[in-house]
């Protein structure tokens, strides 16, 4: 007999290709169906995007828009939480089977909520109002939450506090007055302290008289077999009894649904969660789109409610935007926020929300005590947990961000929790709701921006601030400590999806630690351990200030590794501003390592001070530290360790003109990055290939392998930072230098942006004066030229053999065109204007 698999009210028959929905066949195609099942024989696990593509397509090459199609066909058709998107990774089937069964079997499933009836005697049987507030971003949880009570008795909806769980919950429950004959019914947990009075709480409201000496027992008798839905609303502080009942009811009461809000799962075997997750927040603030985000949509609507004038407009809706972020999209908070716009405006109260705790009070009278002030709910969350559970909280609150699990076991044990210990507190909190679990293949969490400063202020309370952030940092630096061991073992793009969620963190703790007192050698073993990361992610500015500081701190007791390091990483960091101070600090970094007996530090030294050297033209000196690391190195060392061996030895090539003899250095650079799958290193090695064919005149080359580094570029978001500038302006200048005009004119304005965030835009100066001239703006290229002369006279850039040879062919060009008494007037106004002026000159309508 062929299988069926039952979820919900549906059943999905493989052999009859027939997807059943109440009993009624669904009208999906056949690539949906093909989705639905390959989902559901692979429940057990997120199934990948491509995975996917190949199961459903098998034969055909399609777009990913296809999948996404699909998908949503399959959510409007058994509700959007059948299938979730496990973002960056794929999708995963998550209801429930009721059984992946024999056909001739019928599988027993808990008896669907039928449609309400017209009776008005049954919607009597209710204790909840007439009407209910609006409920604003929550249209695809309430179905989804229906669906789930119609295939399980128990149903818990777990969250944050304040987050909205109440609001749902009897939401879905008004829609339900009327179709159960035993009624829909709410109890209010939140005033009962006794655990021994839950029972007692749920009869009083059902009003039904119990035995005192099997009250439990009692209560699920007289139910019997009556049809109706119980919400059980503010379960946390009652976990232990409220799961007593819910379990005696499941076994005797078979019709009874149990619809529970919790900060916590009751833990029951039968239960299902429904893990609610904060109010979604707009991707940008124009009116229309943020309006269309649940978060913003309740901030208008209690704003507007406070004062009938307020209005959501393009003057106050980035303001609006910021402080639902910030308050990130818990429901209380942003109702409390809401209700003191008429008192402080909109501008007044995102200025004050770092005090957030003295002005996100005065919530409805009527309210439970503990959502009248944003204080007062967290303070009932942080009373329920343990001493344990207290502490290891509030030292979470340190982390800016997410955090991962070595690195909060760091931060928060001491001696009396270890890690071990902290692991389990941890446990708890996310069961809780207080800390955020991130889904990836590593995990990672997060302490939402409200709890956290609610956390911080605790910290300060216990006296272990101190103590904390110190603790923090040393995460951080084990953290950025472990990559320098990936740093020849990882590709670029992977050691930075690796690393990059612990920037927040590490730029927390080089603030701290700079300014704390005696924590220097702290500090500047933090900037020399993370400096990496500011290349490679394109943050040369910040990293180059943040390196500045901590050389300023190095003195007679810090140890001559960190001293090296952090010179090292500076001199790298400089260019194009590679002068005398940037050639003696790697000079002083060689020599120290010299001393250390770490060969492998001393050759990835000599390397990077040949290339710096190389770019000041000292081209005898570069080959020297060259060669010197070439007898240092060692075959048995990973391949990548070569890679800026042979960037060095190129650059000096180049800038000897033997452009031959360089690309074939870049060929083999190229092979080593191929290998590798390092594409940033694929780029850099196409990059030198490029202008080496340009260098040769051979244009169309250069242009053919600039067309290639764009499509690369354009694939890879990381790749842009820092190299999107040079490969939009070389192709340009071959552009420019073909007669393709308008072409040449298009990518340099595309480039400009990111040339100007990298403050490389001197860089480009010589080019953007070539490209005037060739479009006749002659005036401009002179002034442009006169920018670049007195960059490069006085600072400690230089050019490189190109940019000269192109400069030089320009100025002939002008004294050809303009008189030298023009020429010489028209360099000296160019003189007056910034970088980024002369580049606007060329680039300019």
């Amino acid at each position: 007999m062929a299988t069926v698999y039952q979820f919900g009210n549906a059943q999905l028959r493989p052999e009859q290709r027939r997807l059943l929905i109440g009993g009624n066949d669904s009208r999906i195609g056949a690539r949906a169906f093909d989705l639905l099942l390959a989902l559901v024989e692979r429940r057990d696990r997120t199934v990948t995007k491509n995975e996917l593509l190949d199961s459903v397509w098998p034969d055909a090459v399609v777009e990913e828009n296809n999948l996404h199609v699909h998908v949503s066909t399959l959510r409007k058709v058994l509700g959007p939480q059948v299938i979730v998107t496990i973002p960056g990774r794929g999708y995963r089937f998550t209801a429930s089977l009721v059984g992946a069964v024999d056909g001739a079997t019928n599988a027993a499933m808990p008896e669907p909520v039928p449609a309400p009836t017209s009776s008005a005697a049954v919607a009597l049987l209710t204790n909840l109002p007439a009407e209910l507030p609006s409920l604003y971003g929550r249209a695809d949880d309430v179905p989804a939450l229906r669906t789930l009570l119609e295939s399980h008795k128990l149903v818990t909806v777990v969250g944050a506090g304040g987050i909205g769980k109440t609001a749902l919950a009897q939401t879905v429950a008004h829609q339900l007055r009327g179709s159960l004959d035993g009624g829909v019914w709410l109890v209010e947990l939140a005033p009962v302290v006794d655990p021994s009075q839950v029972v007692a709480t749920v009869a009083h409201v059902l009003r039904v008289t119990l035995d005192t000496v099997t009250p439990v027992e009692t209560l699920a008798r007289a139910l019997g077999k009556s049809r109706m839905l119980i919400v059980l609303d503010n379960c946390e502080h009652l976990l232990h009894a409220v799961a007593e009942m819910a379990a005696a009811l499941h076994l005797a009461s078979p019709n009874v649904r149990l619809l529970a809000t919790s900060q916590e799962p009751l833990k029951l075997a039968q239960e299902c969660l429904y893990r609610l997750d904060p109010l979604a927040l707009p991707d940008e603030a124009g009116v229309d789109s943020a309006r269309q985000a649940g978060a913003v949509a309740l901030f208008e609507a209690r704003a507007r409610a406070a004062d009938p004038r307020f209005a959501l407009s393009e003057h106050n809706v980035a303001a609006v935007v910021d402080i639902c972020r910030h308050l990130d999209g818990i429901a209380l908070a942003i109702e409390l926020a809401a209700a003191r716009v008429p008192l402080l405006g909109v501008d007044g109260l995102r200025a004050r929300l770092d005090d957030r705790f003295r002005v996100l009070t005065g919530g409805a009278r009527l309210a439970l005590r503990r959502h009248q002030t944003l204080r007062a709910a967290l303070d009932w969350s942080y009373g329920l947990l343990t001493p344990e559970e207290q502490t290891v909280f509030r030292r979470l609150g340190v982390f800016v961000g997410s955090f991962g699990l070595e690195c909060a076991q760091r931060a928060a044990a001491d001696d009396r929790i270890d890690g071990w210990g902290v692991l389990d507190r941890l446990g708890a909190l996310v069961d809780k709701s207080l800390v955020a679990a991130e889904t990836g293949e590593e995990p990672r969490y997060r302490l939402r921006e409200t709890s956290r400063a609610f956390a911080l202020e605790k910290l300060q309370q216990a006296g272990e601030t101190e103590d904390t952030m110190r603790s923090h940092a040393v995460a951080m630096l084990a953290v950025f400590e472990g990559s320098h061991e990936n740093e020849y073992v990882l590709s670029m793009q992977a050691r930075l999806e690796r690393y990059l969620p612990d920037l927040d963190n590490a730029r927390a703790a080089l603030d701290w630690s700079a300014n704390a007192s005696g924590y220097a050698d702290l500090h500047i073993a933090l900037a020399g351990a993370i400096a990496w990361i500011w290349f490679d992610a394109g943050l040369r500015f910040e990293g180059l200030r943040r390196m500045e500081l901590a050389m300023a701190m190095v003195g007679l007791s810090t140890a001559p590794r960190l001293e090296a390091r952090v010179l090292g990483s500076w001199s790298r960091m400089t260019f194009p501003e590679t002068g005398p101070q940037v050639l003696a600090a790697a000079a002083r970094g060689v020599e120290i390592l010299r001393t250390l007996g770490d060969p492998r530090a001393l050759f990835a030294a000599l390397c990077h001070q040949g290339i710096s050297l190389a770019h000041c033209h000292q081209l005898d000196e570069a080959e020297i530290a060259l060669q010197e690391a070439e007898r240092i190195y060692e075959t048995c060392w990973p391949p990548r360790l070569r890679a800026p061996l042979l960037i060095g030895h190129g650059r000096v090539l180049d800038r000897r003109a033997r452009f031959e003899e360089g690309a074939a250095v870049n060929e083999e650079l190229l092979r080593l990055a191929t290998t590798l799958d390092d594409k940033k290193l694929v780029v850099t090695a196409l990059i030198a290939l490029e202008q080496s064919a340009a260098a040769l005149g051979h244009l169309e080359e250069s242009v053919a392998r600039g067309r290639e580094l764009l499509r690369l570029i354009r694939q890879e978001p990381f790749l842009r930072s820092g190299l999107e500038n040079i490969v939009f302006g070389n192709l340009s200048l071959s552009l420019t230098k073909l007669g393709e005009i308008d072409e040449a004119l298009e990518l340099a304005r595309c480039a400009y942006q990111s040339i100007e965030q990298a403050g490389h835009v001197l860089c480009i100066l010589d080019f953007c004066a070539f490209l005037a001239f060739k479009r006749g703006h002659v005036d401009d290229a002179a002034r442009i030229l006169g920018r670049t002369d007195m960059r490069y006279s006085t600072g400690t850039a230089q050019r490189q053999t190109v940019e000269q040879k192109l400069y030089d062919g320009l100025i002939l060009d002008l004294r050809g065109t303009l008189s030298g008494v023009e020429l010489s007037r028209l360099m000296k106004e160019g003189e007056a204007l910034s970088d980024e002026d002369g580049a606007r000159l060329a680039l300019r309508d």
